[in-house]
């Protein structure tokens, strides 16, 4: 009989334990994600193609040889005074540049990291 009374709270015990499991699984945040190259300086060169919904848009070549495009969101104030890239004078242009990665939360989705690409410096070669 005593057996009897014990079985629910087994069971209520198990269901209890599955369930904080489940729920620490589910519980990502930020730091518990990988993110590579975060705020490292990366040198680069590449040829400038135009602005492209807002973003500036450099072709360069791969090790494989086959050409690539990357886009930047954001310009330093520095190469904003230096390099008007909004106009079309500069398409076409190679460029060395610096630039780094930033990992931001996506305002759309509070759940979801976006990368976005900084121009800090750019030196037309």
């Amino acid at each position: 009989m005593k057996t009897l009374k014990l079985i629910p709270v087994f069971i209520i015990a198990f269901l209890f334990c599955n369930y904080t499991s489940v729920a620490q699984d589910n519980d990502e945040t930020y730091e518990d994600v990988e993110v590579e190259n975060e705020n490292e300086s990366t040198i680069a060169t590449g040829t400038y193609v135009g602005m492209e919904e807002g973003k500036y848009i450099f072709s360069f070549e791969d090790e494989d040889g086959e050409n690539n495009a990357m886009s930047f969101e954001k310009v330093s104030l520095e190469v904003k005074k230096m390099f008007d890239l909004s106009s079309e004078k500069f398409i076409g242009e190679t460029f060395k540049m610096g630039y780094i990665t930033d990992n931001t939360i996506d305002e759309s989705d509070d759940e979801m990291l976006v990368s976005i690409r900084i121009i800090l410096t750019l030196k037309q070669l």
